[in-house]
């Protein structure tokens, strides 16, 4: 029985490799040989085999033609959206991030001026894709949402959240609600629990399709369709951001890409 197969690995400038790989191997595996003899980020390529982008679990020997002959593959750009996992510190006041040269980012909460601080990331969003977030320590108020009016809820501290018609927030349920979507509150009309300290808040937004969805430890909690579209896109993009209240409430993105996060 054959273990092994060449494959041959086409470049993006026309260079190629020659990989002799195991049967039973795993795409990732591929993947990690490539990365290493041309020194490339893990998270910035894919390979496709004819038109169809390989996952990371194929296994290469379902990837040989009936034909028998070498299995080729083409190396392509992939965009990780990594300003994704990076906070933006902008102009506050009373917040610390740490990890900003790596792809995670952590933000700490340092003063209890100003009240609280809507912190975003840096990405604009334009296309469908997650944050998953750890919340690590959580002493009062927390939000994780999504807005196309970046400027204003920046600039928004305490109480004067719950002012706000131009956010779509999952919290944790104190002052403010569980659920609050374009200035209603409990738009779903349940009664849904918020997040604690220790949960995964994972934020996964569509601005084509107007929604937003909201997953706590891998399970939705919400959606806002049908009935709390997002806005039609505009010339300002959507942005996802993380409402910290207390000294030392402390959140960490731990994970995020394009396109869905289960």
């Amino acid at each position: 029985m054959v273990e092994s197969v060449p494959v041959t690995v086409q470049g993006l400038g026309g260079n190629s490799l020659v990989l002799d790989m195991e049967m039973a191997a795993e795409v990732r595996v591929l993947r990690g040989h490539i990365a290493s003899e041309w020194a490339l980020d893990l998270d910035v390529f894919r390979l496709l085999a004819g038109t169809v982008v390989l996952g990371d679990s194929i296994q290469i020997g379902s990837l040989v033609p009936d034909d028998g002959t070498t299995i080729t593959v083409q190396l392509v750009r992939f965009d990780p959206l990594l300003k994704l996992g990076q906070f933006d510190p902008a102009s506050h006041q009373g917040i610390r991030i740490d990890g900003a040269h790596g792809k995670c980012s952590t933000l700490v909460k340092t003063s209890e001026r100003p009240d609280s601080n809507n912190v975003f990331l840096l990405h604009p969003i334009r296309e469908p894709c997650f944050v998953e977030f750890h919340v690590l320590r959580s002493g009062d108020e927390m939000s994780f949402g999504v807005t196309y009016e970046a400027d204003r809820v920046e600039t928004t501290s305490g109480f004067g959240n719950l002012s706000l018609t131009s956010t779509w927030i999952f919290s944790k349920k104190q002052s403010m609600p569980s659920l609050f979507f374009r200035g209603q509150r409990d738009p779903l009309g349940s009664h849904i629990p918020g997040c604690v300290e220790g949960d995964r808040v994972t934020v996964h937004a569509d601005p084509q399709e107007r929604w937003v969805k909201f997953y706590k430890n891998g399970q939705l909690v919400a959606s806002n369709l049908p009935d709390h579209p997002l806005p039609a896109e505009s010339e300002s993009p959507l942005r996802i951001y993380v409402m910290v209240d207390r000294v030392g409430d402390e959140v960490a993105v731990i994970r995020f890409g394009p396109g869905a996060p289960y």
